[in-house]
């Protein structure tokens, strides 16, 4: 039952929080980030990240990138593909560039400094989304490329990430990319057989059965299903989720309801449960020794991607109020790169002498991100 009276509590909080931001005219997401930090190892320590919290937190974020797919425009996506290729290159770029160079000055090794490189190019747009989504922003244009430029950020990512991550601990091989090149074209291919054929028909199926809600609880099916089988061919679950809900957005016999019966379920518990777990493991045992190191490192992850990924944009056509908002949505580190982060640890890459100064770094670019996209947007409205 201690689970059950935290998850009462964190649900409470986050009512709390959320309100508070709103009144102040605050991204509502930046306040939830923040009660993560004081209730976790941070402050408060009364919230741990464990398996509970972390199988929550793993459904909020698969739910809230399946709401985004539901909401995304797939002509929009195909049409913006290219752009969006530009600035999630132009987007990791940079940063690499920048983390590199800051993690040289400071002293720390070659191998640790390419590690942290890496950690600092991956995008998490679930940050993004909710901003985007609580401004009305996630099926415009700036929005669609957003979204278009984190799915081919996460495959880079994870890409440089494996790459590396052979490299440096020396079991690099060839038939390892060959296999996980492999592995990405079945999931594309599985992609386009499911989105032509299965999903429309499990979703037709769904109409004539005599039961509850039956067609969203296909759709969470489909979610689900498809999140696993990207982790499967090691790509993010996310990337299965939100590929689910265009999928299933553009079914014929796709109702608006089952939309809003997802957002209900996730923003009642799941989703802000996600918010909650990114600032949990967040400690300050080394903040003072590494201030500077952690400014440097939150300084040029934002400049990086606002840069980098505005720059993609603009050499893509894109005028600069609109490259200001696709470069403020692509800043947020949050989950990618904790996971990152997290098995570079694992693996000896990342130094437990750095670790906390990494973690502490990405949380609060992902802090700070909301406010960045939020003055775009009010900058460029619709």
């Amino acid at each position: 039952m201690e689970f059950v009276t935290l998850l009462a509590l964190m649900l409470f909080l986050t009512l709390v929080v959320s309100h508070i931001f709103n009144k102040l005219n605050l991204p509502a997401v930046v306040g939830q980030l923040i009660l993560g930090v004081i209730l976790g190892k941070g402050i408060l320590n009364i919230v741990h990240s464990d398996s509970k919290v972390e199988l929550f937190a793993d459904i909020g974020v698969i739910l809230l990138m399946f709401l985004a797919g539901l909401e995304s425009n797939l002509a929009l996506l195909r049409k913006h593909l290219l752009p969006s290729i530009n600035v999630a290159i132009f987007g990791v770029i940079l940063p690499v560039f920048l983390t590199l160079g800051t993690a040289l000055i400071f002293g720390i090794t070659p191998k640790e400094s390419i590690f942290m490189s890496v950690v600092f190019a991956a995008t998490s747009v679930s940050i993004s989304v909710e901003v985007l989504k609580g401004l009305n922003y996630l099926s415009s244009t700036a929005g669609t490329v957003i979204l278009g430029a984190a799915v081919a950020d996460d495959i880079m990512a994870i890409s440089i990430l494996s790459v590396m991550s052979g490299t440096l601990t020396g079991n690099f091989s060839f038939q390892k990319i060959l296999l996980l090149l492999g592995l990405w074209i079945f999931f594309g291919i599985l992609v386009v057989v499911f989105h032509k054929w299965v999903i429309p028909e499990l979703m037709k199926l769904s109409e004539y059965l005599e039961a509850t809600h039956a067609p969203t609880i296909f759709a969470l099916v489909i979610c689900f299903i498809m999140a696993y089988i990207a982790e499967k061919v090691q790509l993010d679950s996310v990337l299965g989720a939100f590929v689910a809900g265009i999928a299933v957005s553009n079914s014929k016999d796709y109702d608006s309801k089952i939309s809003r019966n997802i957002e209900l379920i996730g923003y009642s518990i799941f989703i802000p449960i996600f918010f909650i777990s990114i600032g949990l493991n967040l400690e300050f045992n080394n903040f003072l020794r590494d201030f500077w190191l952690i400014a440097l490192f939150t300084i040029t992850g934002i400049v990086g991607k606002l840069f980098g990924a505005g720059f993609g944009a603009r050499i893509s056509g894109f005028n600069f109020k609109d490259s200001y908002v696709i470069g403020s949505g692509m800043i947020s580190r949050g989950e990618m790169a904790l996971i990152v982060a997290q098995v570079g640890y694992s693996v000896h890459l990342l130094s437990e002498e750095y670790y906390s100064t990494v973690i502490i770094s990405i949380i609060l670019i992902t802090i700070i991100a909301p406010f960045f996209l939020k003055h775009s947007i009010n900058k460029n409205p619709l």
